[in-house]
């Protein structure tokens, strides 16, 4: 069982990556091209062939927990994009539960429960719960 420790050291690592993911949004046509069927579960075997998806900016907490956070342009507007996933553990396919990713969330400054949220497998038998919020609406009404 894995256990999530925050600290000082951890939040000062959050602030940066959401102050990079906001300074390096990725764009909606960078992930377009990715973009699968609506699901619950998103498995490797159902992902587009060839398409590679940027690398978030990523810290791993003491206890085995990782959060990976991005800030996509989506149609919407800028929405946040946590995923987070427990590392070097014995038990493959093992998540993060539910209350972990809730306290996670808080510390990104991400809703939980999030907009959008899904499990996603991101290597062989290794899964992420991933959470979108829309924070910054686009303007409607504008060219």
């Amino acid at each position: 069982m894995a256990v999530l420790m925050i600290g000082a050291t951890e939040r000062e690592k959050i602030a940066e990556l959401v102050a990079y993911a906001k300074a390096h949004p990725l764009s909606f046509e960078t992930l377009r091209d990715g973009m699968v069927a609506d699901t619950d579960v998103l498995e490797l075997k159902d992902r587009k062939a060839g398409y590679e998806r940027p690398a978030s900016q990523h810290v791993v907490f003491p206890g085995g927990f990782r959060a990976a956070f991005s800030i996509e342009d989506q149609p919407a507007g800028l929405c946040a994009h946590l995923s987070v996933s427990v590392v070097g553990r014995s038990t493959k396919g093992a998540c993060p539960n539910p209350e972990a990713v809730k306290m996670i969330a808080k510390e990104f400054g991400v809703p939980f429960p999030a907009d959008k949220m899904w499990m996603e497998e991101y290597a062989p038998g290794e899964y992420a719960v991933n959470l979108v919020s829309l924070y910054a609406p686009k303007e409607e009404g504008h060219a």
